[in-house]
């Protein structure tokens, strides 16, 4: 380091000295040879100063330049080198030290005396500060502290020297600054959590308003939780135990509703069974089918393993989420790109629309290679009822925009079906054999819901087989968890705090997985319709959970009463409203290159299926972004929210 501040001194001399203009020169050296005397008192000398050293400045100096030390400005003096140091910091140890009497006659501290040498030139410097131990910051007369910065590519530890008492002093208080800046963030969380909670236990609800909507609320969920069912089970061997099935959906709606009224800082959330996850759950159970058959398995192994296996997939996706919360990654999981996840949401439609033409004309259709089976002519007559009532709620929904317009639109499809059925005279049990009513198993009683989740009967080695499968989930689930929420935060006009909302998605799934459910999370649409009514209470969100589980300790098959066409028309209004929000409106809303993705990533899902599906999206993507092309980098679309029934 003495070395270092020795060189500084010698190269800031030379170049002071080769910046001498040869004006400089030539009256310096006249004056040295005894020239003309009359000038010799005041003698103004003018200089262009290099650009390392500042603009011109006018020096000024006596006629005896040997006893008369040219002066550098503070200017000069401050300036630092990139690693913080200064002319100013340079250790007094190696230089020649001022008489103490010469030091207080000078007038500022900031100056530094250059003594001219013919010989050398000025290579000679005068210190004008008191010497001082560099164990401390540099102290001026004034009292002013010069602080030494630390360099940023070579630190005192890395040349091997011990940290003085003052800098390692210095260090701890930074550590603390940050502990402090740390805890203080924690705490900011905490206050934002804490602040709403107590925000809205202040702003009371009346007991029969938060019974009347969740009982509203529960006739919009309920359906949809049993349409959900068949999409899980959706493979043509778990047609005969979809009432046994359905009800473990219920089941976990229930769950998932529970914990996100006890859990979330929003009393008002609706948390349910979300389709995000339930496509991929599809696959899963579509695929242990598959390859227990090729086994020879029996059936009650292929039902343990499949039930049994998507609840540990629905924990091992909660506590991922709880990660995210806990490590604060909320942010991390909104990198997928958007335009991927846009085709996966219309592959979501297409999957749903699929799922229920299934469902109406009892068929077990695989993909667009089994779409002939539809053109036969009994598979026509029992879909078409269904794909017109679907067509029929979703323009009517989108028309009207009012949350009484889905249940009122059930309820029809309901009436119509039954009066129907009156004016032909015909009974259920005619219509069933016909193909209208889906004919199940008799339903047992609640406490047997549980019956196929047989542990000692699972086959446990095609479990692993689904690991990418549910990665997939994972960062799919974690995404659309986080657009629901911020759909939920725009609607607040005030900020929610990711990183715990995804904790509580996190505890629900685990929760759900422990009780043999499924995948869940906030929706959004009644979440909303919740807080613009007026709800502050989590009463509602226990009134839906009661009622949902009322339906599955019914000592009758509620599926033996409830048409295909029902559930077919829910499934069709959720494909129409993602493709068209997917395919067709987000047209507007997004760059031309962005679009191309969200198509080609739609075609993908459907070409290679979830897995892979995706992945040659985001590949997709790169490729697109990597060429120059504008895909919305780093945009998540925040307004670009799917406004769709609950799901």
């Amino acid at each position: 380091l003495r070395e270092a501040r020795r060189s500084a001194i010698i190269e800031a001399n030379k170049r002071l000295h080769a910046s001498t203009s040869a004006e400089f020169a030539r009256k310096e050296k006249r004056l040295l040879r005894g020239g003309d005397d009359d000038n010799n008192d005041d003698i103004v000398v003018k200089r262009s100063r290099s650009h390392s050293l500042g603009n011109e400045r006018e020096r000024y100096r006596s006629s005896n330049l040997r006893s008369s030390p040219l002066t550098l400005g503070n200017e000069i003096l401050s300036r630092r080198t990139p690693s913080g140091l200064s002319l100013l910091d340079l250790g007094p140890e190696t230089l020649e030290q001022q008489p103490l009497q010469q030091q207080q006659q000078q007038q500022s501290p900031t100056v530094r005396d250059v003594d001219y040498d013919e010989d050398e030139g000025y290579g000679s410097t005068v210190a004008t500060t008191p010497t001082q131990l560099y164990t401390e910051p540099l102290k001026m007369d004034d009292g002013h502290t010069t602080p030494i910065k630390e360099s940023q590519s070579c630190t005192i530890a890395d040349l091997g020297i011990e940290l003085s008492p003052h800098l390692q002093q210095q260090q701890q208080q930074q550590q603390q600054q940050q502990q402090q800046q740390h805890d203080q963030f924690d705490d900011t969380e905490k206050t934002l959590v804490q602040e709403l909670k107590e925000e809205f236990a202040s702003q009371s609800t009346p007991l029969l308003v938060s019974l009347l909507y969740g009982i509203v609320n529960t006739s919009i969920v309920l359906p949809v939780l049993m349409s959900f069912g068949s999409i899980i089970y959706h493979d043509d061997f778990f047609r005969p135990y979809l009432s046994v099935l359905m009800k473990l959906t219920v089941v976990s709606g229930a769950v998932h509703q529970i914990t996100f009224s006890s859990v979330s800082s929003l009393p008002f959330a609706v948390g349910q069974v979300q389709d995000a996850g339930l496509i991929f759950l599809g696959a899963m159970a579509k695929d242990i089918v598959r390859r227990l058959k090729g086994m020879g398995v029996d059936d009650e192994s292929i039902l343990a393993t499949a039930t049994i296996g998507l609840s540990i997939f629905t924990a091992l996706l909660g506590g991922a989420l709880i990660l995210v919360g806990r490590f604060k990654l909320a942010s991390y999981c909104q990198l997928l790109p958007s335009s991927v996840v846009g085709g996966y949401l219309a592959y979501i439609g297409f999957f749903c629309g699929q799922a229920g033409l299934a469902l109406m004309a009892r068929l077990d259709i695989e993909g667009l290679q089994d779409w002939y089976k539809f053109l036969d002519r009994e598979a026509l007559i029992l879909l078409t009822p269904g794909v017109l009532g679907g067509f029929a709620i979703y323009f009517s929904v989108r028309t009207f925009r009012h949350m009484a317009v889905l249940p009122s639109s059930i309820a029809m499809i309901m009436v119509i079906f039954y009066l129907i059925l009156w004016v032909k005279e015909m009974s259920v049990e005619e219509a069933t054999e016909y193909g209208w009513i889906n004919k199940a198993v008799d339903s047992p009683s609640w406490y047997h819901t549980w019956d196929y989740l047989q542990i000692d009967k699972v086959v446990w080695r095609v479990l692993p087989s689904q690991t990418l499968t549910t990665i997939a989930m994972i960062s799919v689930v974690a995404l659309s968890s986080s657009l629901d929420i911020a759909a939920i935060e725009i609607e607040m006009k005030r900020p929610l705090d990711y990183n715990h909302e995804l904790k509580t998605v996190g505890i629900s799934n685990i929760v759900s997985g422990l009780a043999g459910g499924y995948t869940g999370s906030y929706i959004f649409s009644q979440t909303i319709f919740s807080l613009r009514m007026g709800i502050r209470s989590p009463l509602m969100g226990y009134v839906i959970a009661f009622l949902s589980l009322v339906t599955v300790v019914l000592p009758f098959n509620v599926l033996a009463y409830i048409p295909n066409l029902f559930f077919g028309s829910l499934l069709m209004m959720i494909c129409l409203d993602l493709l068209f929000e997917w395919l067709i409106d987000v047209r507007e809303k997004v760059t031309p290159a962005e679009y191309v993705v969200v198509l080609m990533s739609f075609c993908l899902l459907l070409a290679l299926g979830v897995e892979f599906g995706i992945l040659a999206g985001i590949c997709l993507y790169v490729a697109v972004d990597k060429m120059g092309f504008d895909v919305g980098k780093g945009m998540q679309h925040p307004d670009v929210v799917v406004e769709r029934p609950p799901s």
